[in-house]
This record gives structure tokens, C-alpha cells and sequence, in this order.
């Protein structure tokens, strides 16, 4: 009997709110354990946090370059914010230029359309417009242009593609007269907001006017 109650008391101090010494010991060393790993994560989220912004002050701060090297190009090219390098304007310039040359009745609508993307809102109207002209006249008449560029340069701010613009009966699959329409350079001029190309100036004219621009500057440099 004495020992039955000895068992007893033993069980009933078991049952005693926190339990055994070991268990005591057991969750004191679990609580401050989940106390010390919240402050290391307080402590990570803050430090983490701090780098957060220092490296968003830095992009702020800082003038980022975006670097492209595309397959067909040979130079690489790059675009800032508010800028880019002589290839890219470049190539741009051959792109943008020989999209708006080589149309056709079942192209036309497409290619001025991504041209008209990259015009600037204070010329788009006026340009966009003119462009209408353009493909109406090729959609009413069933013609075709093709413009083979031979030269490009620059001259203050402005492009000069200078090239051959060709004129053909697009409903004529075969034996199609093509009438050389001369000598023709599309001035354009370029401006950079936000990494984004923007053409804030464009004009198709008769002739070299590349040369004329040439010899412009030269006069001007005395």
C-alpha cells in the first residue's frame, strides 16, 4: 500500500503544470532557442532590407547602360536612358529607312505601322499622315517600291541614307516594268526617353543631299 501511494504522489507531481524537471529544462531550451532564431530573421530582414535600398539608391544614382549585340550586327551597341552609341543609331537608321523603301500592297499597312511605333508625338501626325498618302497610293495603283541603300552617314545630328528607290506593277508576277525612281536620301534624326528610340525627325528628298550636308558643314568649319 505504501508503495502504491509513493506511485501515486510521484504520478500526481508528474501531472503538475510544467511537468517534470527535464521537461522544464527541455522547454526553456526550446523557447529561447525560437527566441534567439526570431532575432537572427529580425535582424537578416533589416540588414537584407538596408541592401535593398542602398542598391535601389545606387540604380537612382547611377547611369545604367544596356548592352545588345544582336547576331546580324557586327559592333556591339548600347542604349542608355537618355542616349545611345553611333552603331545602334546607325542600324536603326538602315532598318527604319529601308522599311518605309521596300513596300508592297500586301505589306504596306505592317511596315508603316512599326514604322509609325517609333515616331516621336510631336511629329507623329504630320508623318503619319504623309505615310497614309504612301499607302494609299501603292493599295489604288497596285505598285511596289524597293529601296536599295548605298550610303550612310551623319551629319550634326542627323541620318543620311542615300540609296536607289525602285518602282514596279506588284500585280505583274513576272515580266513587271521597273521604273528607277533616282537617286533619294531620307534624312532622320533620332532622340532617346526612357531607353526607348524615339524619330523626331523624317523626310524623304530627291537627290544626295548627304553630299550637300557634307559640304554644308565643311563651309561652316571655314
Amino acid at each position: 500500500k505504501r508503495l502504491l501511494d509513493k506511485a501515486r504522489t510521484k504520478g500526481a507531481e508528474n501531472e503538475q503544470p510544467g511537468g517534470s524537471p527535464e521537461i522544464k529544462v527541455l522547454l526553456n531550451t526550446t523557447w529561447k532557442k525560437q527566441q534567439f532564431e526570431r532575432k537572427v530573421f529580425i535582424l537578416s530582414s533589416l540588414v537584407y532590407g538596408a541592401i535593398v535600398l542602398v542598391l535601389l539608391g545606387l540604380l537612382i544614382v547611377k547611369k545604367e547602360v544596356i548592352i545588345l549585340t544582336p547576331p546580324q550586327i557586327k559592333e556591339k551597341v548600347s542604349i542608355t536612358r537618355s542616349t545611345a552609341n553611333e552603331p545602334y543609331y546607325k542600324e536603326m537608321a538602315l532598318f527604319l529607312t529601308q522599311l518605309v523603301g521596300n513596300l508592297s500592297p500586301n505589306t504596306v499597312d505592317y511596315a508603316l505601322e512599326v514604322f509609325s511605333s517609333y515616331l516621336d508625338p510631336s511629329i507623329y501626325e504630320t508623318v503619319s499622315d504623309s505615310l497614309a498618302e504612301v499607302a494609299d497610293t501603292i493599295r489604288k495603283k497596285q505598285i511596289a517600291t524597293a529601296f536599295y541603300p548605298d550610303k550612310i552617314g551623319k551629319v550634326g545630328a542627323k541620318w543620311y541614307v542615300v540609296g536607289s528607290l525602285y518602282k514596279f506593277d506588284s500585280s505583274k508576277s513576272q515580266n513587271a516594268e521597273i521604273r528607277k525612281g533616282g537617286i533619294v536620301t531620307y534624312e532622320i534624326n533620332f532622340k532617346v526617353r526612357s531607353f526607348r528610340l524615339y524619330i523626331t525627325g523624317f523626310k524623304q528628298r530627291n537627290g544626295d543631299t548627304l553630299r550637300e550636308a557634307v559640304r554644308a558643314a565643311k563651309r561652316q568649319r571655314g
